[in-house]
Parts: structure tokens; C-alpha cells; sequence
């Protein structure tokens, strides 16, 4: 049997050999601990290694200011344009890069504002800028609108993105220009343009004529000349509103001097008369160098020209557009009867006829008129001789048929109003209100008006 004593020391001796153990090993832990530390130090947090380009802070502001980023914008395309529109990071003085970007848009690409916001009004702030890029002699002027709320700019992409031409009329124009060159024209873009209200300011005067021209003839005169020509009738038009016929044939004529032979066929199919007779030599072979080949008005007016009292000049060249016409060459020995009797002979007949004949002997008095001895007045009459013209009644003319007016069914668009509608058309708005039975000026999209156009 073990003595209890005994094993009561071991368990002591025990206990004591585990606690010199421990602090034993805690001993070395911590000169290990501070051998490290001497030999390698804990790394400073300025020496961190930075944090990457993702996990950086977006800056708050670009480093870049407004003349710096006008001259990047300026290169930028249109959809990348309208890309810059949702970045907000401010420039400088208050203005984002959408607010820049907004600016080149409007100015630089022609892009339509005020129909992108239509819904919203006209913003009451309006910054103006002149900006010069370098190496340009012309002077950009940016407009921009710092009241713009990130509800607006988002309405403005999402009208860039669904419209597919978002562009006001000078933009619309410069696009047509384009598409000339290219003898291909999108009919989308044709039917925007036409519906711009500087369009309508110039089909407002031709449609009061009796040979009205088509929206597509019209247009073709204003592609003849270039944008300021147009933009400069149209805001003549704005100031005075003159729809008179001296106004309508000063416009093609202004068209003419810049050598457009649509204004020339439409100066012939409008306005034949004013043409005719009231243009000088000069005008009538600048017409002649114009006219198309193919056109009826074209051949009506150079046989009259041919036929009419005009310089000799005038003849030659007239004659010249005949006979190309005809397909032959003008010959040698020409002359401007034989060209009447080619081309329009029962006008050389008249011209046979008009020259001098020599004068017949005059007939005794007595063979004229027989006078009997003892003739009683009032009961024979005189016979009269076969030269002597009977006098003729003068002819009333007859009285000038007005064509009724034509009516049409017209549907309402959006954005429509009556006012609208009666400059389209060139009638009042009470015409219209008393047509259609409306006893208020509210329009909804899809109503039908019945319009009588004059």
C-alpha cells in the first residue's frame, strides 16, 4: 500500500516542473517576440501601398477648366455628346460637364432644346458665352441653362435617343445639304424640316397663288442657296408678315442670282405672266441658262420669249434652248423666222403679216363712194369699199373664274393649336372655330378639322 505522503509530494514536485515549464516557454516567446521586432519594424502608414484606381474617391471637381474642356467637347461626336450629358462633376464656376456638353450640342450640332423640353417651358436662366477656339476666326456663342435639374437632362437624352432627327431647323438644313450632294434624301428628314416653323413661314406665300407649288418644290429652291440666304427672308417674314405677290417673286429672284434652276422653274409655273413681260433681257436669259429641258413651262416660256419684242439677244439664245431641245444644234445661217415657223408658226404667220406691204394707188373718190345725183338723205346708204375695215364692237371680256376653295380633313398633332393651323394654312382662326363648330381654341390629339384651303 502506497504511502499517502509520498504521493502527495510527487504531485507537488509535478505541479512545480509544469509551472518552471510555462514560464519557460513564455520566456522564449517573448525574446522571440522582441528579436522580430528589432530586426524588422512595423511598416509605417505612410509607406501603405495605395489603394487602386477603383477604390479611389472620385474627384469632386475636374482639374481641367471651361476652355480645356470646350476644346475637348468641341471634337467630341454627337452620340458622344449626349454621353457627357449624364456626367455632373463640376468644371469650374458652377458649370458640370453636362452643362458644357449641353452647350456644344445646341451650338455646334443644332440640336432643337425647346422641343426636347416642350413639356417642361423655357427655362428662365440663360448664361451667354463667346468662345474662340484657336486657330478659328469665328466666334461660337454657347448658351447655358445652370437652373437644369437632373430630371431635365434626363428628358433630354431620352429625346436624343428616341428622335431620330432632334435637330432644329438650321441643323435639319445642313443635313438636307448633305443628303443633296449624296442625290439620296430620307423622307423623315424631308417631312421634319417641312414641318419647322421657318418652313411654314415660306409655304405661307405660296399657297396664295392659283398654281400653288409642292411642299418638295419649295424645298428644293432653299437647297439651291445656302442657310443664311434662308434664315435672312425668314426673319424679314417674321418682322413685316408680307404675303403679297411682290414679296413672293423677290424671293425667287433672290434665288435666281445664286444660279437655282428649281427658283427658275417655279418663277415659270407660279408666276408666268410677272416672267413674261416684266423681267429685263438680262433676267429672261439667266432663266434661259436655268430652265430645265424637260419642263412644259419651260418650252411655253421660250416660245414666247421667241415671239415676243424682245432683244435680239434674247431671240438667239431662246432659239439656241429650242433647237437643243429638239436635239439639233443651232444652225449657221440662223434667223429668227425660220426659227418662228420650226417652232411656234402660227406666230410667224402673224409676223409675215405684220411687215410692210406696199401701198396700192389710191381709188378714185367716186369708186369708194358712189354718190348718186338727187339722193335723198336716209333712203340709200353709200356702199362702202372692200379697204375699208368694217369697226367692230369691243368685246367684253370674261368675267375671271375664281376656283372654289378646297377643303381638307386635317388631324391634330401634338403640340397643335389653332393659331398654328391658320398660319399653316393661311386662313383665320374664327374660320376655323365656325367650320368645325368649336366653341373653345383646346385641341386633342386626333380630333379632325375640316380645313378650306383658299
Amino acid at each position: 500500500m502506497t504511502d499517502p505522503t509520498l504521493l502527495i509530494k510527487k504531485i507537488r514536485n509535478l505541479n512545480l516542473a509544469l509551472l518552471l515549464s510555462g514560464a519557460v516557454n513564455i520566456g522564449m516567446l517573448a525574446f522571440l517576440l522582441i528579436w522580430s521586432m528589432r530586426e524588422h519594424p512595423p511598416t509605417p502608414y505612410c509607406e501603405l501601398k495605395p489603394a487602386s484606381t477603383e477604390e479611389q474617391q472620385i474627384p469632386l471637381a475636374d482639374e481641367r477648366g471651361v476652355g480645356e474642356m470646350l476644346i475637348q467637347l468641341s471634337d467630341y461626336s454627337f452620340p458622344d455628346l449626349i454621353k457627357s450629358l449624364s456626367n455632373a462633376q463640376l468644371i469650374e464656376n458652377g458649370f458640370a460637364e453636362r452643362d458644357l456638353a449641353l452647350a456644344c450640342l445646341a451650338a455646334l450640332h443644332q440640336f432643337d432644346l425647346e422641343r426636347a423640353l416642350s413639356k417642361q417651358g423655357q427655362t428662365q436662366q440663360k448664361r451667354l458665352l463667346a468662345w474662340k477656339p484657336k486657330g478659328k476666326e469665328q466666334t461660337i456663342y454657347l448658351e447655358f441653362y445652370p437652373d437644369f435639374t437632373d430630371k431635365e437632362f434626363d428628358q433630354i437624352i431620352l429625346f436624343a435617343k428616341r428622335e431620330k432627327w432632334p435637330f432644329k431647323a438650321e441643323g435639319l438644313f445642313k443635313r438636307l445639304k448633305e443628303q443633296k450632294k449624296e442625290k439620296h434624301f430620307d423622307e423623315h428628314l424631308l417631312e421634319t424640316f417641312i414641318l419647322t416653323p421657318e418652313f411654314w413661314t415660306l409655304e405661307l406665300i405660296f399657297n396664295r397663288t392659283s398654281n400653288r407649288a409642292t411642299n418638295k418644290e419649295i424645298l428644293a429652291v432653299t437647297l439651291d442657296g445656302d442657310w443664311p440666304l434662308f434664315k435672312h427672308f425668314v426673319d424679314q417674314q417674321r418682322q413685316i408678315h408680307d404675303l403679297s405677290d411682290a414679296r413672293r417673286q423677290k424671293f425667287l429672284m433672290d434665288y435666281l442670282k445664286v444660279g437655282s434652276p428649281n427658283a427658275a422653274l417655279l418663277l415659270l409655273k407660279t408666276e408666268s405672266e410677272f416672267a413674261q413681260k416684266k423681267l429685263d433681257d438680262s433676267q429672261v436669259i439667266a432663266i434661259l441658262n436655268l430652265m430645265p429641258k424637260e419642263s412644259p413651262e419651260a418650252l411655253q416660256f421660250a416660245k414666247e420669249m421667241l415671239a415676243s419684242p424682245r432683244s435680239a439677244n434674247v431671240w438667239r439664245k431662246t432659239s439656241d434652248w429650242l433647237y437643243s431641245q429638239a436635239g439639233e444644234e443651232l444652225p449657221p445661217n440662223w434667223s429668227r423666222y425660220a426659227a418662228l415657223v420650226k417652232f411656234v408658226p402660227d406666230k410667224a404667220s402673224l409676223e409675215l403679216v405684220s411687215k410692210p406691204q406696199p401701198l396700192a394707188a389710191p381709188a378714185p373718190i367716186e369708186q369708194s363712194l358712189p354718190i348718186k345725183k338727187n339722193m335723198a338723205v336716209g333712203k340709200s346708204s353709200p356702199k362702202v369699199s372692200s379697204n375699208v375695215l368694217p369697226i367692230l364692237a369691243p368685246v367684253k371680256p370674261e368675267p375671271k373664274k375664281v376656283p372654289p376653295p378646297q377643303t381638307i380633313v386635317y388631324v391634330v398633332q401634338e403640340g397643335d393649336t389653332l393659331w398654328k393651323i391658320s398660319q399653316k394654312y393661311g386662313i383665320k382662326v374664327d374660320e376655323i372655330k365656325k367650320a368645325n363648330q368649336l366653341k373653345s381654341d383646346i385641341l386633342k390629339k386626333g380630333m379632325s378639322l375640316k380645313i378650306s384651303k383658299r
